[in-house]
């Protein structure tokens, strides 16, 4: 960890404004979270004891489309004995288990699940229930499971192809307290992250996002984050991998750098290595046993917020990600997701990043 100071000129309210305010004009990435896409990446899905989550994609065009889906399992699991872990660390990696299916959307058909139940095809479920609305097809449930969902726009022969026609969204349901101040039902929401093709192209499998098929992912994530102060206010991140081999089971390692800014333009740095998946609390990555030493944290960041940009180190891949915000106050706790900022293009020398597809 090193810290650099900067000549400060940002004081109270002026630089609180400065880094909650977000991204300048410079920040652009051809990703998306509002717009229709050919892949469409939910980086954290939750289904456990603690948590649901409801999934919801939209077909946005005029015509029948299909996509291909993808869980990946990235629950912690001890590599001594295969039980279940908390802090990621050499002795504690992600399962990396994946489970494809396909769906089908009519012109303009939303559809939802629940990643516990996933949904049957059935035609008899009732208005307002979790199965609900035309069936998109068989979507398997996931329990035990933590990880992402990558979903890729595919033709009826199942060969993909860049129509843009994809939005998707996210709510993570709490649905028991383990942590304190959790209440039951709270909920955070997202947008999928969403990759746009080129509608010229003729993509083959596998995906590459190398500008020419697919947008490249971001050179830079832009997270605008409050300091941890345990007990009162948290955040946790969640990140995942542009590139994916499904057909050979092959989880991506992607090293990412941290740049941290206060509200007094001093600047601390860290680093970690996003495992297949990475999900967790700020002042973890670089501290895990001593927050108050992160330099995530109140005391060793002296602002309330911070900005903080997080760049993968130079060819080994880009990520995409969200960010949950956790306050606790008068006992109770509230949780609120929320998409990261993106700048730039990342395309390595070593080779664009690509998404291999299993043969169906």
């Amino acid at each position: 960890m090193r810290m650099v100071k900067w000549n400060a000129f940002l004081s109270g309210l002026c630089g609180l404004a400065l880094v909650l305010g977000g991204v300048a004009g410079s920040a652009y990435a051809d990703v998306t979270a509002e717009k229709g896409a050919s892949i469409l990446i939910f980086p954290r899905v939750v289904s456990n004891d603690r948590f649901d989550t409801v999934i919801q994609i939209a077909n946005t065009g005029n015509s029948p489309v299909q996509a291909q889906c993808f869980y990946v399992n990235a629950s912690l699991r001890s590599t001594i004995t295969g039980a279940p872990c908390t802090i990621p660390s050499v002795a504690c990696t992600p399962l990396w288990q994946e489970t494809d299916f396909i769906i089908s959307l009519t012109k303009q058909q939303p559809t939802h699940w629940l990643a516990s139940r996933g949904r049957r095809v059935d035609l008899r479920a009732a208005f307002g229930s979790d199965g609900a609305g035309f069936p998109p097809g068989l979507v398997p449930p996931v329990t035990d499971f933590e990880g992402e969902l990558k979903c890729v726009e595919i033709t009826e022969s199942g060969s993909p192809i860049t129509g843009n026609h994809l939005k998707g969204e996210a709510t993570v349901k709490v649905v028991s307290v383990e942590a304190a101040g959790d209440v039951v039902g709270d909920v955070s929401k997202y947008n999928a992250v969403g990759i746009l093709g080129n509608p010229d192209a003729q993509p083959t499998n596998p995906l590459l996002l190398d500008g020419q098929n697919y947008n490249p992912c971001p050179a830079k994530l832009i997270l605008n984050n409050f300091s941890t102060l345990p007990g009162t206010r948290a955040t946790e991140l969640t990140l995942v991998p542009c590139s994916e081999d499904f057909e050979n089971q092959v989880a991506s390692r992607v090293t990412v750098q941290f740049l941290i800014t206060n509200e007094f333009e001093e600047r601390f740095s860290t680093s970690t290595t996003v495992d297949c998946y990475l999900s967790t609390e700020l002042t973890t990555i670089d501290s895990p046993n001593a927050p108050n030493s992160s330099v995530f944290s109140s005391q060793v960041l002296g602002s309330l917020a911070a900005q903080t940009e997080i760049t993968p180190v130079v060819n080994n891949g880009a990520v995409v990600g969200v960010a949950e915000l956790r306050v606790i106050q008068e006992g109770a706790a509230a949780r609120a997701a929320y998409n990261l900022h993106t700048q730039g293009d990342l395309i390595p020398a070593s080779g664009a990043d690509q998404i291999r597809l299993t043969a169906e």
